[in-house]
C-alpha cells in the first residue's frame, strides 16, 4: 500500500476548482504543499491556508521561473493544474497551456524531479478548430518531449460542489425560468472532481503505473440537455430550454468575449460542436484502480432540497 504522507509537493494552478479539492485531500494526509499563486498576499481565498504549517504559499507569476527553481529543489513531486477557459490577452492559451508546461518539464528534468503530473483536458487535438484544444494538445506533446516520464491526466467535464457547469446553471435557474441550451445534443462524460484527485494521488504514490496519458471520464455519457434535466429534476424545479446552435452563437460571442469574464466565447462555441467523451485510445480510471462515482448520487448530495 502506497502512502502520500510526508511527501513534498509543488502545486501550480492550485487555486481553482480541482486545486481546492486536491489540497483538501492533501492537508488530511500530512503532506507538505508548496503552493504557487498569483497575487497570493492579497487573495482572500488563500486566507484559509495561512494557519496550516504544512502549506507554504509563494507569490508568483508565470514568468518568474526563479521561484520555481528555488522551490523545486525541495520537493518530491510537481503537479501542474494551470489552465484558462478564455484569453484576456491574445496568445494566453499557448503561453499557459503550451509554453509553460514545456518550460516546467525542462525544469523538472534539469532538477532531477522523477514525478511530474500535468492535468490537461479530454479530447484535445493539435488539429482542432478550437485554439483552447490545440494549445492544450501542443502542451502535452511538448512536455513529453522534454520530460518523457511525465504523467498527463485528461479529464472530461468536472463536477462537484462549486463546479463551473452545474453550479453555473443552478445559479442561472434560480433567477430565470428560461435556460439557453447551446448545442443540446453534444455529449459529455462528466467525472467527479474527487475521482480526478484520486487519480493524481495514485500517480504521486505509485511510480510503477505504466503509460503517460490517461483519459478520465465518468460511468456514462450524457447530452448537454440531459445533464441539465438531471440537475433540475434533482432540484425539483421546471425550466424551459431555448435550443441554440453554436454556429449561430459565434456572432454574439464575438462581442461578449471582449468582456473581462465573458459568459461564452467563439472558441467555446467551436468546442461545443464536438462530443467530449472517452474513445478508448488511452488508459483511464479502470487502469488506475478507481471506480468512478455515480454522478446522479453525487449531484443529489449537493442540490437536493
Amino acid at each position: 500500500m502506497y502512502s502520500v504522507e510526508n511527501k513534498k509537493i509543488l502545486l501550480l494552478g492550485g487555486t481553482g476548482f480541482l486545486g481546492n479539492a486536491l489540497i483538501a485531500f492533501l492537508v488530511k494526509e500530512n503532506v507538505n504543499i508548496y503552493l504557487l499563486a498569483r497575487n497570493a498576499s492579497n487573495r482572500k481565498d488563500l486566507q484559509k491556508y495561512k494557519s496550516n504549517s504544512n502549506i507554504k504559499i509563494f507569490d508568483w507569476h508565470l514568468s518568474e521561473l526563479e521561484i520555481i527553481e528555488k522551490v523545486i529543489n525541495e520537493v518530491d513531486c510537481v503537479v501542474n493544474l494551470c489552465g484558462i477557459l478564455y484569453e484576456n490577452i491574445k496568445g494566453d492559451f499557448y503561453k499557459i497551456h503550451s509554453d509553460f508546461p514545456s518550460t516546467l518539464a525542462e525544469l523538472c528534468s534539469k532538477n532531477n524531479i522523477t514525478n511530474f503530473i500535468h492535468v490537461s483536458a479530454l479530447g484535445v487535438s493539435e488539429t482542432s478548430e478550437s485554439k483552447y484544444s490545440r494549445s492544450k494538445a501542443s502542451g502535452d506533446r511538448r512536455l513529453l518531449e522534454k520530460f518523457p516520464m511525465a504523467k498527463i491526466l485528461r479529464p472530461s467535464l468536472l463536477y462537484g460542489k462549486g463546479d463551473n457547469f452545474f453550479g453555473q446553471f443552478s445559479d442561472m435557474a434560480s433567477i430565470s425560468p428560461v435556460i439557453p441550451l447551446i448545442s443540446k445534443n453534444t455529449k459529455f462524460q462528466p467525472i467527479f472532481v474527487n475521482d480526478v484527485v484520486s487519480a493524481i494521488i495514485k500517480l504521486i504514490t505509485n511510480k510503477d503505473i505504466k503509460g503517460n496519458i490517461f483519459d478520465l471520464g465518468g460511468k456514462f455519457a450524457y447530452t448537454f440537455e440531459s445533464l441539465l434535466k438531471i440537475l433540475f429534476d434533482i432540484k425539483g424545479i421546471k425550466r424551459f430550454f431555448i435550443p441554440l446552435n453554436p454556429n449561430l452563437m459565434i456572432i454574439p460571442a464575438l462581442f461578449l468575449e471582449r468582456l473581462p469574464k465573458p459568459p461564452f466565447t467563439v472558441d467555446q462555441m467551436k468546442l461545443l460542436k464536438h462530443d467530449n467523451i472517452l474513445n478508448g485510445n488511452f488508459p483511464g480510471l479502470d487502469d488506475l484502480g478507481i471506480e468512478p462515482a455515480d454522478m446522479e448520487e453525487e449531484l443529489a448530495k449537493i442540490y437536493s432540497k
